[in-house]
């Protein structure tokens, strides 16, 4: 019998490059260079914005910007490297429902837009641990320790990936921490192989 294998990514900063466009968008809204001033997560403090210069970026990026975020170069390989597992997989992002088509357009089909759930902008971490409990899943990856943290009881394997941010809380015990994407995939399978639910197409992918 086949046992549907659910795995869940975040979007932002896991498979596209947010920060980078985010950033791009901040430079021709304000018309000068925007360094990076730390690793804060939230956004006007990384880039040392005014309030007022913070909203007027945010103002353009809604208008016309979202359906441009660009995918990393891995986000690929991460996928693929899943499917290759017998895995199904979700993409689960924390942005507008009415952003889903710019979000399906993100991912270019590699996700399809029925596999994509978004729980809205600044939701409670077990809103989207509660879509995890929905779909069954077994493992989840994100960048925010809170989302992770409040998986651990619905999945497997809560990863996070480490980028570095600044002033939020600490991993839970429990959760792994990567800073690679392509580790994900070699946890999945060695949770499949401990699970037993190993597809009998899986290629092996430990150690490259």
């Amino acid at each position: 019998m086949h046992i549907e294998t659910n795995i869940v990514l975040d979007v932002d900063q896991v498979l596209t490059d947010f920060d980078g466009h985010w950033r791009q968008c901040a430079e021709q809204v304000l018309g000068r260079e925007i360094p990076r001033v730390g690793g804060h997560f939230h956004l006007r403090d990384r880039y040392n914005l005014s309030a007022a210069e913070c909203d007027a970026v945010w103002r353009a990026y809604h208008a016309d910007e979202w359906h441009r975020l660009p995918l990393y170069l891995p986000a690929a390989d991460l996928v693929y490297a899943l499917e290759d597992l017998g895995c199904t997989v979700w993409a689960v992002t924390s942005i507008d429902e009415r952003r889903h088509a710019a979000r399906a357009e993100n991912l270019a089909g590699l996700i399809p837009a029925a596999r994509i759930v978004c729980v809205g902008h600044a939701t409670h971490p077990d809103e989207k641990a509660d879509v995890l409990h929905h779909l069954g899943a077994v493992a989840f990856l994100d960048d925010h320790p809170a989302n992770v943290n409040a998986a651990l009881g619905m999945v497997l394997v809560s990863a996070l990936l480490d980028c570095g941010y600044e002033g939020l809380e600490t991993p839970e015990h429990g959760v792994t921490v990567i800073d690679d994407v392509m580790d994900f995939p070699v946890l999945v399978e060695q949770l499949l192989k401990r699970t037993g639910r190993v597809h009998p197409a899986t290629r092996c992918i430990v150690g490259g």
